[in-house]
Order: structure tokens, then sequence, then C-alpha cells
């Protein structure tokens, strides 16, 4: 990113409110406020545009927490790396992506692009921030199993999400607890669209696709379809996996597909091994690694681990799982068992609510059969 000529002279003090001289300070500097004592990064201001936190980089593409005050709201601000190689290139690939997200792809279960656009030689994308939390903060050992009802609560969501993308022919190409984020009022989102498409086409781009996926940093080694992994190549029934594997996660606290490190814990789906014998050097191990020594072990049924998760949940689990792509079913498909089991979860209740008013409803008296005939007249 261009930063010459662009530094903020000043900057607003959260803690106090007072106005701090910045001048001469590079962007994200570690400050204090000399009134308050508050500690702050200087932010980076990009027109409307404040970069005020870097919290990472993929694919060419630097991230901020930000604010936009366009909209006058809290963003995540995703900027495309100008001084890469190829950039007139990527520049149409992003802006492609960037238009068809914002345009077309609009759903309540779907963190969208808000806007993009070329700023100083920089172009921007920007996406709400969400004000919650991203399933990934889950952690099993310090919170234990979750409730089953309410995982599957938020699975339903996402799915929803992920079905509506699916029809308008998007691919996420990165489904993951950490792309799965829920804000202060509970609404349940899929994020990273543009980030996962956009990591998915430059990696066609640049022909890693051609390559074994190792430890592909943008995507996660656990949530990684096996064909992905075979050949960088996926289409939405990978979405379908990894979204399988998220549910196993969050409803068991352990992976279906899991080894010593990365990269066994990436061959670990893969049945079809590299014909072309490969060395893979791993400095967690110091050992040498192949891919035909990482043997493919099935998953555990779900149940198996928690015998309380429901049949038909468990199946679609297993079935979204499927090492073929074509046995794994469609985000309606799995809509539609998500709401036939929430259906007879209502029947029982309802039932058993039933049953309860009528144990507890005050009876009448009932005269015997006997009673019921015509009175004697009294002699």
């Amino acid at each position: 990113m261009q930063t010459r000529d662009m530094n903020m002279s000043e900057a607003i003090c959260r803690g106090c409110g007072g106005v701090m001289d910045t001048t001469g300070i590079e962007p994200f500097t570690e400050c204090e406020c000399s009134d308050c004592g508050t500690e702050i990064l200087i932010p980076f201001q990009l027109d409307y545009l404040l970069l005020e936190k870097p919290i990472g980089r993929k694919s060419f593409i630097d991230i901020y927490e930000g604010f936009d005050k366009s909209s006058n709201s809290a963003s995540l601000i995703m900027v495309l790396d100008n001084e890469i190689s190829n950039y007139e290139s990527f520049l149409k690939l992003a802006i492609e992506e960037a238009n068809e997200l914002s345009s077309i792809l609009k759903n309540p279960h779907i963190a969208p692009v808000i806007s993009s656009d070329e700023i100083l030689g920089n172009f921007c994308i920007v996406s709400p921030l969400i004000d919650g939390y991203s399933l990934s903060d889950y952690s099993p050992k310090d919170q234990g199993l979750l409730d089953v009802e309410a995982v599957m609560d938020v699975v339903q969501a996402a799915a929803l999400g992920m079905a509506v993308a699916h029809n308008k022919g998007f691919v996420h190409h990165n489904v993951s607890p950490e792309n799965i984020q829920i804000d202060a009022r509970g609404n349940v989102r899929v994020t990273n669209f543009f980030l996962s498409r956009f990591t998915y086409a430059a990696d066609q781009k640049t022909n890693k696709a051609s390559q074994v996926i190792k430890c592909d940093p943008s995507v996660s080694s656990y949530f990684i379809s096996p064909e992905k992994a075979e050949s960088g190549v996926e289409d939405q029934r990978g979405d379908v996996f990894s979204f399988g594997v998220t549910m196993y996660y969050m409803l068991t606290g352990k992976y279906p597909f899991a080894g010593k490190n990365e990269v066994e814990t990436v061959y670990s789906r893969v049945k079809t091994k590299p014909k072309k014998e490969e060395n893979i050097y791993n400095s967690a191990s110091t050992r040498m690694i192949t891919p035909d020594t990482v043997e493919y072990v099935p998953p555990k049924h779900p149940k198996e681990i928690r015998p309380e998760i429901p049949d038909a949940i468990d199946s679609l689990i297993m079935d979204m799982l499927s090492y073929l792509p074509v046995k794994r079913p469609k985000f309606t498909e799995i809509l539609t068992i998500f709401n036939l089991l929430m259906a007879e979860q209502n029947k029982q209740e309802t039932v058993v609510a039933a049953q309860r008013t009528m144990v507890t409803t005050a009876t009448r008296a009932i005269p015997k059969m006997g009673n019921l005939g015509k009175k004697k007249k009294k002699s």
C-alpha cells in the first residue's frame, strides 16, 4: 500500500476525547495520550477510510479494522497490495469479485461487501465489522461441549446463507468456524466471501491449483476438502465438506481428520495420493513426510463421541464428509433435514406439553352409569 503524504496530522483519543498531534509519527505506531495515558495505535487515513488496526494479510490483501466515514460505521477494510507483480491482473480480478458480491449476493445470513473503490492508487474493499464473535472462539478444552440445540440453531442459519450463495453461483472455498460469526444481537452470518474467493482465484492464476496443497495459510488444514487437498480445485461440494467438518467440531469438540501437524492433517483425508514422489520437511516434527506415509482413516460417527446427537444429524454429517463429492448433499437438502428434525422436535414438545396440561387440569366428578337413569318418585 502506498503511504507517502497520507499520514494524519492529528487523532482523537478514545479515552478522554482530546485531539492529539501525530505529525511525523508513522501509522500504526503505539502511542499514549499525554493527557489521560490511554494507549492507541496511530491510525492511517486513506481519504474517507480510517485504517485503525492491522489484523493480517492473505493472498496480496492487507486487512484492517477501521472506520468508513462515508457510511459512519465501523468496518473491515481490505486493501490490495499495489506493489505486487502482475498488479493490474489481480486488480481486475478483485474488482470483478467485489462488484459481483456487492450487487448479487445479499442475504441476512451473509456478511456483505458494502463498497469497493480505488482510493489514491489503492483498491479497497469494505465490509461491516461484526460486533460479536466467530465460532472459532469456541474452545472445547475451556468450554466443554456445547448444547446440541443451540449449535443446530446456528448452523441452520449459516446453512441458509450458504444455500442462497450456491443458488446464485458463489462458492466460498473456506467454510470454517472462523468465517461463521454471531453478532451482538444473535444474528448468524457467513463472512469473508470476497477474501476466500479472491484467494482461490489468485491461486488459479499463479498455478498453485496444479500443485498439491501442503499448508495453505489461507485455509485451515482441518476444514479443507479432499479434492482441494489433492488438486487445489473444488466446486460447491467442497463447501459442503467443510461445513460438515464445522458441524462435527462444534457438536463433538473434535476434528474428523487430524494428524501430528498440518501436513499430516491435510493428507489424512486424501485417498488418492500424488503420483509424483514428494518429500515434505516439517520443522515441527523434524522428519521427512511423504504423502504415501499418511494413511486415510475414515472419521468416527459423531454419535460415537456424543450419543445424544440425533441419528438424522449423525447420518447427515457423515454424508457431508463423503470422500467422493458426488455423494455429498446439497445445502437445500441439508436444510430439508434440519427442518424435518425441527418439526419432529416441535411435535414431541407439543405432545409433552399437552400431556402435562392433562395431568395438571382439575377433573370433574362423573356420575356412575347406574345413577344416570330416571329418578324414582318418592312415595
